[in-house]
């Protein structure tokens, strides 16, 4: 029994220790880079801009945020494996991909998304290759940005939150978890590859947060522009 307790209480303080993690800023106001969908194996991925966008992120100290959706990773079957079949990127250069992505990006908060979570090895290989400071959680994490001489900034980042009823309205999601979620000041997503910033006001409840939705780096997309 004392035994089972001490594992229980080991067990509680892993699952938790990461739930509104702390990042610190010396400044007063921060900047904060918001980059998910890269899918930098795809062909029409354009890595030259990605990898500007984190060097200027950078000279701007900003909070560096991973939403999910690096790699294609398409299973070995089915309709999306004759679309991976006509990507230029094979698989061995796609994890060289994404281990140079994850060096130059020194991401401090990170998600995955759908596609790594297609094949768990994937998930693995990139929490070795994460930096030990990164904030890290199964599909949404929490953390509050404190900036020298500001106020605490509460962000809760998902790949995507739940979806609801509407593809047609692609902040739904996002707007929900507001309405019942943490009292974050900002619930930031991805997926749909489609961008977007909305502000609510829950009087309600005396607070006001932002909903930012990021298209990602998948230029040429179908099924974005699509819905």
């Amino acid at each position: 029994w004392r035994s089972h307790t001490a594992t229980f209480e080991r067990t509680l303080t892993e699952r938790t220790k990461n739930h509104w993690a702390v990042i610190t800023r010396p400044r007063g106001a921060f900047a904060l880079y918001h980059s998910t969908d890269q899918h930098i194996d795809d062909n029409a991925t354009p890595l030259n801009v990605l990898e500007a966008d984190i060097e200027a992120s950078h000279g701007l100290d900003a909070v560096m945020c991973h939403g999910g959706d690096l790699l294609n990773n398409w299973p070995l079957a089915g309709k999306l494996a004759a679309q991976w079949a006509d990507q230029d990127c094979t698989k061995p250069r796609a994890l060289l991909r994404a281990q140079h992505y994850i060096e130059i990006m020194k991401p401090d908060a990170w998600v995955d998304g759908n596609h790594e979570e297609m094949n768990p090895y994937l998930t693995d290989l990139l929490k070795q290759w994460l930096p030990k400071k990164t904030i890290q959680d199964k599909w949404t994490v929490r953390f509050v940005v404190k900036p020298k001489g500001g106020r605490e900034f509460r962000i809760a980042m998902s790949h995507k939150f739940q979806k609801g009823s509407s593809w047609f309205h692609t902040s739904h999601g996002a707007l929900r978890e507001g309405m019942e979620g943490e009292e974050a000041d900002a619930y930031l997503e991805g997926h749909l590859h489609v961008n977007g910033i909305m502000y609510r006001t829950l009087a309600e409840r005396g607070f006001s947060f932002c909903a930012v939705s990021s298209a990602g780096y998948k230029m040429l997309d179908k099924y974005a522009s699509r819905i």
